[in-house]
């Protein structure tokens, strides 16, 4: 079997998206096709060249989730006649996370091939468990972050892989050349969450109190995320200019051209953060099914600083990440860690397994 590969992308944020054009980018590599499902377009998805189809998706649309029944109501029966439309017997699917009704239902009717790729969830403790009692057409599991043997769990396999970061397209600067000032990058992760607004606020204020009787200016660049609907309230008193964009596309590389960041903490983020080395003030978000501090925690990453969404938990934390009274000096030369192959080794596995027409993974 040589099929194409489809996902689907749920949410507001960018952490689905961006794992899913890591890996379906390896996938092209090995001469599969893509067909990218999403909840909303993307522009992220069609910066790296793959054709994405809006699919009508509320959280009825999520098999096994606790926010089941909740959300503005979507024609689940438009969605199925589309799923129906474009999945073809010979494709191949792969979930990220979150598995969507329709997809899922009619590959498991085509018999298509099904992979799921898991990252840390508070309410899936037990990621085969919960395949099993949900989802028992998918035939594996990757578990990111956890490399280990291939093992079968519940009656599905499991096949731990390492960490997977989307890679940019090129490094460019989004500061001007000219700039001299100490560059700070505010990330509110994908940007779309509840807290984003009060996430910006808290950091903009943390900025200008770290600043307070310190010779040197600050040149500071808020990402608020494409699907951010709030507002971005700059305090009076910063030295210097506060550059406000919805998205930068992936030929520009913020974080090693930043002097300094503060950033949520999602899956992603951490990901991207710890293999920069970029100071980082790390505020960990809320998020219903996922623990921000546990990707901290697990990244145990020397660069990184755990603050409060408050202004002067934040000045504190960001002159203990610049490591130096001034919070002026030059960045140490980082020792960025090792890039990340978790995206490489599921399309190897993912190609190898439905290559053979079977669930075995790759050697």
């Amino acid at each position: 079997m040589n099929g194409r590969v489809v996902s689907f992308t749920w949410g507001r944020g960018l952490g689905h998206v961006s794992r899913q054009i890591a890996v379906h980018r390896e996938l092209r590599g090995l001469g599969r096709d893509s067909l990218l499902l999403t909840e909303r377009p993307q522009r992220l998805i069609e910066d790296y060249g793959f054709a994405q189809t809006v699919l009508p998706t509320d959280a009825d649309s999520l098999v096994g989730e606790p926010l089941h029944g909740t959300g503005p109501a979507v024609d689940h029966g438009l969605a199925r006649a589309m799923v129906a439309w474009v999945l073809r017997p010979d494709d191949v699917v792969l979930h990220d996370v979150t598995v969507q009704r329709e997809l899922y239902d009619q590959a498991a009717r085509l018999g298509c091939p099904q992979f799921l790729v898991h990252r840390f969830q508070r309410n899936r403790p037990d990621p085969p468990h919960w395949v099993s009692r949900h989802t028992p057409a998918i035939g594996t599991i990757y578990l990111l972050g956890e490399p280990g043997p291939e093992e079968t769990v519940h009656g599905v396999r499991v096949l731990g892989v390492p960490h997977v970061v989307r890679p940019l397209l090129d490094d460019r600067s989004p500061w001007p050349e000219e700039t001299r000032a100490l560059r700070v990058a505010v990330v509110a992760g994908g940007g779309g969450h509840d807290d984003a607004p009060g996430f910006l606020t808290a950091a903009l204020h943390g900025i200008r109190a770290f600043t307070r009787g310190r010779p040197a200016g600050v040149d500071v660049l808020v990402l608020t995320g494409p699907h951010f609907d709030g507002a971005v309230l700059v305090p009076p008193g910063l030295p210097g200019p506060v550059r406000v964009r919805p998205y930068l596309g992936p030929a520009y590389d913020v974080y090693r051209h930043a002097d300094a960041a503060i950033t949520h903490a999602g899956y992603n983020t951490v990901q991207e953060l710890v293999r920069s080395g970029v100071p980082v003030v790390a505020v960990p978000g809320v998020r219903d099914f996922d623990d921000q501090r546990v990707h901290l925690k697990a990244a145990d990453s020397p660069n990184v600083v755990v603050a409060d969404a408050e202004e002067h938990a934040i000045a504190r934390a960001l002159a203990e990440a610049l490591n130096g009274p001034s919070g002026t000096r030059a960045r140490p030369a980082a020792t960025p860690a090792r890039e990340a192959d978790g995206a490489a080794r599921i399309a190897r596995d993912l190609v190898a397994a439905t290559s053979r027409g079977s669930g075995a993974g790759a050697p």
